[in-house]
């Protein structure tokens, strides 16, 4: 028999090696904190949004805050940078975005479509602009090899997070996943060799492409999502694979901030919390630095922009902005008949408040700036705003004609009464944008038109969609009223908006 000292002596034994795991274990199995904040879409919003919420300077502010109070924190963005924003940051051909996300000190970001419209040159000289931020880029290589990587390592303590990124330059979202897949599996197993087995991808697709991406590569933790300006307020959780999809809508308007605990010796997260943070600027505060420097910016490159315009008390959706623009265009140009796409231009509406010059700008500034003249027979335009509808193209807005659809569904029986004459000459002035991906497209598909005769006789406009706009509404504002009972005493209430639902909900 044991003698109770012995016991003792065994017990003691037992509970210091039992003391002894349980210590090793939480050296070497413990959970580390990471704070990723992330962005997608914020396609030129520098200054501070109306009505106020949103703007750079707020988001910036918000990853003061967090980098304040938590630890190990990652900034990434998916992707639009740039286009459809505020005048100063379109004025300076992306300078000021990415001088600003270098000031906000960026970890790894991925470019999207409309980043891709500068170009890659100019993608390659702006990045020299933002010398500490990673840009990865694993499906797309040509020409962006010299500044953009296909995977990135990031370090948080002994742990190895692993970065991907999925470009989209066109075409279909899921056609553009299943190309990337070869690439994405190479850079996996690269990210692997460094012992990266938590990895990160930044995607400019939508959080179904980025679920159905997780399928064929389960490796993937977490896509940080973009392009469709979705609001995910709850992280996405794929049933197959566990990965986490999350994305922060568009415009600057909101911040992400997803916490994840991990474990460290087997890299996988043991939990997650996530919220989407909406900067509004009464409660979150802007980064001071930052929001001087952008109006400091603004005012040396165009200080109209933050100049009184008009007093509006009712919001202005995109379908009126079109009529308004349309009209603007018409009285600028002379022109017999003049049309503005709302789906395809404008990217903004008026909000109810004070406006100033820049409100103009974020309509469609950017995607109107070139106006072009046409000479079109009537009976080209009127097959024109049919096949708008019988291609799923949206309806444009007009002044110069008087028309009514007479019928816009089903699209083989779409018909339209107007007021011009089939083979009477008409001038007519819309942005290129339109011409090249709606009019132009519209003449190629109709039998008899002389593509090459019209494409000929183009002419370029010598003033802008916003000088037409801007002093348009000028004069509004000269004649005493505020924009929104112009609006109403002219009738336009922006009544396409209900027939193009209708129209994309048969379809």
């Amino acid at each position: 028999m044991l003698t109770k000292n012995i016991k003792n002596y065994y017990l003691r034994v037992i509970l210091s090696v039992i003391l002894l795991v349980f210590i090793s274990f939480n050296l070497f199995s413990e959970d580390v904190e990471v704070n990723i904040v992330y962005t997608n879409d914020i396609h030129d919003h520098i200054r501070p949004g109306y009505m106020g919420v949103g703007g750079i300077p707020y988001i910036a502010g918000f990853v003061n805050k967090v980098r304040a109070i938590n630890p190990n924190v990652l900034l990434l963005d998916a992707g639009d940078l740039m286009d459809k924003g505020d005048m100063v940051t379109d004025l300076t051909d992306g300078e000021m975005m990415y001088k600003v996300v270098e000031k906000m000190k960026y970890d790894v970001m991925v470019i999207g479509n409309h980043d891709y419209d500068k170009g890659i040159k100019r993608l390659c000289e702006l990045r020299e602009l933002a010398p500490s931020v990673e840009f990865v880029g694993t499906n797309y290589k040509e020409g962006l090899e010299h500044c953009y990587k296909p995977w990135v390592v990031k370090k948080i303590g002994n742990l190895s997070i692993g970065f991907v990124g999925v470009v989209k330059l066109g075409g279909e979202e899921l056609k553009v996943a299943r190309e990337a897949i070869p690439e994405l599996k190479n850079a996996v197993e690269e990210l692997k060799k460094q012992d990266c087995h938590l990895i990160i991808a930044l995607c400019h697709l939508g959080s179904n492409t980025c679920a159905e991406l997780s399928k064929k590569i389960p490796e993937i933790s977490i896509f940080i999502s973009g392009h469709t300006h979705e609001l995910l307020k709850d992280a996405r959780l794929c049933s197959d694979t566990n990965a986490i999809i999350v994305q922060a809508g568009s415009y600057a308007m909101y911040a992400g901030q997803l916490k994840l605990m991990v474990d460290d010796e087997k890299q996988k997260i043991t939990r997650y919390t996530n919220q989407i943070v909406e900067l509004k600027h009464d409660i979150v505060e802007p980064d001071k630095e930052i929001l001087d420097w952008v109006f400091a910016e603004e005012k040396r490159i165009c200080p109209i922009a933050s100049e009184f315009l008009i007093n509006n008390k009712k919001l202005i959706n995109t379908s009126q902005i079109g009529i308004l623009a349309a009209n603007a265009i018409k009285e600028r140009s002379n022109a017999d008949i003049a049309f503005c796409h709302p789906r395809l231009l404008i990217r903004s509406t008026f909000s109810p408040t004070k406006l100033d010059y820049n409100s103009v700008y974020l309509t469609a500034g950017h995607r109107a700036k070139e106006l072009v003249e046409i000479t079109l027979t009537g009976k080209q335009i009127e097959q024109y705003l049919v096949d708008l509808l019988k291609y799923g193209w949206s309806r444009t807005e007009w002044a110069g004609i008087n028309a009514e659809y007479e019928r816009t569904f089903p699209p083989d029986k779409v018909a339209i009464k107007t007021d011009l004459v089939a083979e009477k000459k008409y001038k007519v002035v819309l942005a290129k944008m339109e011409f090249e991906n709606r009019l132009l497209r519209s003449l190629e598909k109709n039998e008899g038109n002389n593509i090459d005769e019209i494409k000929e006789g183009l002419k370029k406009c010598d003033f802008t969609y916003f000088d037409a706009v801007s002093k348009y509404i000028e004069n509004i504002r000269e004649s005493g009223i505020s924009l929104d009972e112009y609006m109403e005493k002219m009738k336009i209430n922006g009544g396409n908006d209900k027939e193009d639902k209708e129209y994309n909900a048969e379809q």
